[in-house]
């Protein structure tokens, strides 16, 4: 994807994890693979950083267990705010009620930040 300057438009990822570990370093894969990383402890948080920041975010990459607000909630929230987001869930915990439906991008913990990449483009549409 190329802008009309010439240059990749930077993209927009929101990270939503109760575990500061995980958020930082997957923050830091990300920034380091060229994402522009906002980032938050939980759902409710990251509700309020997306409703406070003006520009596009592109995705959303959310944990699906956490206090107060679990990703499923979240997703569903933020999508009806910010239409078209792609969304990408990861856990470690995976049972058959946590397990996505169809349509869901999933990833599971712990991953490799390859794999994190790969997967996040995998979701862009085909230019």
């Amino acid at each position: 994807m190329i802008s009309e300057n010439g240059r990749k438009p930077e993209l927009v990822i929101l990270v939503a994890d109760d575990e500061p570990l995980v958020r930082n370093l997957v923050g830091a894969v990300l920034s380091d693979a060229g994402y522009r990383v906002l980032d938050a402890a939980d759902g409710e948080q990251a509700l309020e950083v997306s409703r406070q920041y003006d520009g596009s975010i592109d995705f959303l990459l959310t944990d699906i267990t956490m206090p107060k607000m679990d990703g499923f909630e979240l997703s569903l929230r933020i999508a009806q705010e910010r239409p078209g987001i792609k969304v990408l869930m990861m856990s470690g915990v995976v049972s058959t009620e946590l397990v996505p439906d169809q349509g869901v991008h999933f990833l599971r913990k712990p991953f490799l930040p390859e794999a994190l990449c790969q997967k996040l483009s995998a979701m862009l549409p085909a230019i």
